[in-house]
This record gives structure tokens, sequence and C-alpha cells, in this order.
């Protein structure tokens, strides 16, 4: 199973959704059926999230963890954290052969390169945040946001 598909199972159960008791999860697709079946949900929500994202973001977490974030009009998306390391310019001083000396400028300005991305999770609404998604009115974009695509069941669920 993907690790999107892994992250779907254990996200479903938020939102007052649940897969034992049939409550359906107002924007997450219920992951069912094989390994192989809960992989292709996941990445079929990846490419709608990916069309449908309104607000893209990189941003350092607690620690200095990297993240990369998608959000879409309704405030539901995915975040990747990223391994980054600074690439390192060096400047020579002069003509008059001294040792070369590194930048040093602040973080926001040196050029980070990423060196791996690795998907983390799903993502909910954040209370009071909607203000910050630009786009449409969650109301009309209810039902155009949703998921998209039916695709076999079969075997347990999550």
């Amino acid at each position: 199973m993907s690790s999107g598909a892994v992250a779907l199972c254990k996200h479903f159960e938020r939102g007052g959704a649940s897969s034992e008791h049939g409550r359906a999860h107002p924007f997450w697709t219920l992951p069912t059926g094989s390994n192989e079946n809960k992989t292709e949900i996941a990445r079929g929500i990846l490419e709608d999230m990916l069309v449908q994202a309104v607000w893209r973001n990189v941003m350092l977490l607690h620690h200095g963890v990297a993240v990369y974030e998608i959000r879409n009009a309704r405030g539901y998306g995915m975040r990747w954290t990223l391994d980054i390391e600074e690439r390192k310019d060096v400047q020579t001083s002069a003509a008059n052969g001294d040792t070369p000396i590194q930048n040093e400028e602040d973080d926001f300005h040196k050029d980070w390169v990423i060196i791996k991305t690795t998907f983390r999770g799903f993502l909910e609404p954040i209370a009071g945040m909607d203000h910050e998604l630009p786009g449409q009115d969650a109301s009309t974009a209810e039902e155009s946001l949703q998921p998209q695509g039916k695709l076999r069941t079969e075997e347990k669920d999550c």
C-alpha cells in the first residue's frame, strides 16, 4: 500500500466519519478493497487535489521542519515534508588569490535545494482560516470539489 493509502486509512475516521458505522466523511473518500485499490483511491485524490488547489505554501513547522502544503477552496488539503539543504555558493573575494568566502545572507535569501519529498498526510480545514483561501464560495464549491471517480471495491475496509 502506498504512503498515501496508509494515511487515507488513518485519516478517514476524522471529522465524524466512521468506516465501521457507515458514516461518510464530508470530503475524503472511504478507502476500501485491496491494497492496490486503496492506493488507486489515494492517487485519484492526489490528482483531484492538484487540479483543485487554490492555496499552495511552503513553510517551516516546529523544529525547522519544512513542508509543502496545498488546499482546495473548502480548506481540505495535503502536506509533504521537504528535506532541504542550502546550496553552497562560494564567491571569490578578489583576483588576488584570497580564499573564498561564504555568502552571509539570512535564511530568507539563501538558495535552498529540495533533496527529498515525503508525503506527510491529509489536512482538514483550519477553523477560522477561510479568509486565507482564495477562490470560490464554499457553498457553491461543495459539489465540484468532492473527490471524483468510482473505483471498484472488494475485500475488507481499512
